[in-house]
């Protein structure tokens, strides 16, 4: 096999990569903040980090859910812009939750985060990003 072929196949395998649709995204994560995780640098509060791809138009919904700390959420598009974030879900649950339309086809990150500096705790994380109806 000559140096030609076996670049013009791995073009070709590069590009069908970056050309296929991602897959639907149902997951659960549990997850726990604690010392040691990665922390913000505007309020010092601690984070943990998932990422998922999304195509163009479709219905994202997060939901982080905790006994024992004070959830943020925080979507970040593919451009690394914050999309969406929330504290509480609604006066006096302090659970977050997340909706948005991907603007673009790429990969999202989530941001399960604290409210406060040093704030540890059990939390369970569910991502859904679907193809619009």
């Amino acid at each position: 096999m000559t140096a030609r072929t076996i670049l013009t196949a791995a073009l070709c395998a590069a590009a069908l990569t970056a050309c296929s649709k991602p897959e639907p995204v149902n997951q659960t994560h549990q997850g726990r903040l604690e010392e040691g995780d990665q922390v913000l640098e505007q309020d010092n509060s601690l984070y943990d980090e998932y990422t998922f791809r999304a195509d163009e138009g479709w219905n994202i919904s997060i939901a982080m859910n905790s006994g024992e700390l004070d959830t943020y959420l925080h979507l970040i598009g593919p451009d690394g812009d914050t999309l969406a974030q929330n504290d509480d879900v609604a006066s006096g649950n302090t659970n977050s939750q997340v909706t948005a339309t991907a603007p673009k086809a790429g990969e999202y990150t989530v941001l399960a985060n604290s409210l406060s500096s040093g704030e540890a705790g059990a939390y369970t994380l569910t991502i859904s990003a679907q193809p619009a109806q």
